[in-house]
């Protein structure tokens, strides 16, 4: 070898045993798996043993609120810290995890983009089409597609005396809130529960890019490699006739019809994008990260509340006569309540509440970074560059935050009397609405996601589908 190459190659290799070394003593002070201190190897086998949720509790339960789970990353569930990090002026910014989430090819979207101005610029623009302030047709086409899911619980589900007809619970809500997605987006609906089918195979394509991401996002050099043009030629496309490229296909079409001489025309949040300023690539961006994002986490919420209030005869029955007393005095809107009147009924919001808590939709690290001078936590210096993921799991299950039985989905310490005094329920409220985010980091789609919560979970659970099923041959 020559020399000077040699020498070149040493010098290199002393940097960077000194960067390590460096970074090793840097978070010496917190606590963690003996490997994370060199290596993401334990990251990586915790996320793909497919019980991340339950390392990440372990890890804060055995080394504090705060522990160290890589060369330069800390896991937190200490609420205070999430807010510090995520407060409007906060010096934090988005770590490299964020950029695991671009998914389309070759452009970023709101979520992964990690420039301050240019997310909190599209933050503003798409605040309005989110919150329905822009969107009139929002709540009515919740409700359409709600009564499309009731209707195909009646004509395909519901068992006879000579016949047994399951219904996979899990894949349903899948397609209610895609479908619910598309129309509130677009105004017009994928078709999943006309058809009960995944006609362009985009759940199955998406079980294989979901875990695709959290590889991603543990391991940055790979966000990398991911990047190059040969890769991205590899990765799905709007002319694919199946999975995610055929969604991409979707959302050029359809955004396609809002510009040009006939263009389309409709006060729903895509024209409220358009009205703010978004191009037209940035639309196509942003909406395959609505489809995605927002259709997958209401669905985990819905389907897990569900089953949590249904596996429980006692809990089913207390919110079964809340709802069919509330039925009974003219207190709900029928075929479908409003969500204004979801928002009066106490025990449905604490199921709804419980469980946001019991199994939070979104258990990634949304890992934020320490700014460059630095900063103190519980008193240990953290060097500015470090990443500090959340622990939504541990977050939800703070015993001096809810109470000893944390593990227990139990609806009534969301109530007066329910062993919570009125200031521990407020503290739980802002606890747990933590699983929308927080500050200039906060969901857009929460309002969204709420509304669908509180109309699903009340409808499916209603003793009187019959009048709603009704409702609708009429």
């Amino acid at each position: 070898m020559n020399p000077f190459a040699l020498v070149a190659f040493l010098v290199l290799l002393v940097l960077y045993v000194l960067r390590e070394l460096r970074a090793y003593r840097a978070l010496g002070e917190f606590g963690g798996p003996a490997t994370a201190s060199f290596s993401r190897l334990w990251l990586g086998k915790a996320i793909y043993s497919g019980k991340m949720n339950l390392h990440f509790g372990r890890v804060n339960e055995q080394y504090g609120d705060t522990a160290r789970i890589g060369p330069r990353l800390l896991l937190t569930r200490d609420p205070a810290l999430i807010r510090k990090m995520n407060a409007v002026r906060s010096p934090y910014t988005r770590a490299e995890w964020y950029n695991s989430l671009r998914l389309h090819p070759t452009r970023d979207n709101i979520v992964s983009f990690r420039d301050e101005t240019i997310h909190n610029k599209l933050r503003t623009q798409m605040s309005h089409g989110y919150s329905g302030k822009e969107n009139m047709y929002l709540e009515h086409d919740i409700d359409e597609r709600l009564l499309q899911v009731l209707g195909l619980i009646r004509s395909k589900y519901v068992s006879t005396d000579t016949e047994y007809r399951p219904m996979d619970l899990a894949r349903v809500t899948t397609f209610f809130t895609l479908d619910v997605i598309s129309t509130i987006a677009f105004g017009k609906s994928f078709g999943f529960l006309v058809t009960d089918e995944d006609p362009f195979d985009y759940l199955k394509q998406l079980h294989v890019f979901l875990p695709a991401i959290m590889l991603f996002s543990v391991f940055p050099d790979v966000q990398k490699i991911m990047r190059l043009p040969l890769i991205q030629r590899l990765a799905p496309q709007a002319t694919d006739v199946t999975g995610l490229g055929k969604i991409m296909g979707f959302a050029r079409d359809v955004v396609g019809e809002r510009f040009g001489v006939d263009k389309v025309v409709r006060k729903d949040m895509l024209g409220s994008f358009i009205t703010h300023g978004l191009s037209r690539e940035q639309l196509e961006s942003e909406t395959i990260t609505q489809i995605t994002a927002g259709s997958d986490s209401t669905a985990t919420s819905i389907r897990m509340t569900l089953f949590l209030i249904t596996s429980n005869a006692s809990i089913y029955s207390t919110l079964m006569n809340e709802l069919t007393t509330a039925h009974e005095e003219n207190r709900l809107t029928r075929p479908i309540l409003r969500d204004t009147e979801s928002r009066t009924l106490p025990y449905l919001q604490a199921c709804i509440r419980e469980g946001l808590r019991i199994y939070p939709p979104v258990t990634g690290l949304l890992a934020k970074e320490v700014p460059p001078q630095g900063d103190v936590i519980d008193g240990r210096f953290v060097p500015g560059g470090t990443s500090i993921g959340w622990n939504s799991w541990g977050i939800m299950r703070l015993k001096r935050v809810f109470g000893q039985d944390v593990d227990v989905f139990r609806p009534e310490r969301w109530l007066p009397g329910g062993g919570q005094s009125k200031e521990q329920i407020d503290n739980m409220e802002e606890v747990v609405m933590l699983a929308f985010g927080y500050g200039r980091f906060g969901c857009l789609g929460k309002p969204v996601a709420l509304m669908e919560l509180n109309k699903t979970i009340a409808e499916v659970s209603l003793p009187s589908f019959s009048l709603i099923l009704r409702y609708q041959d009429n």
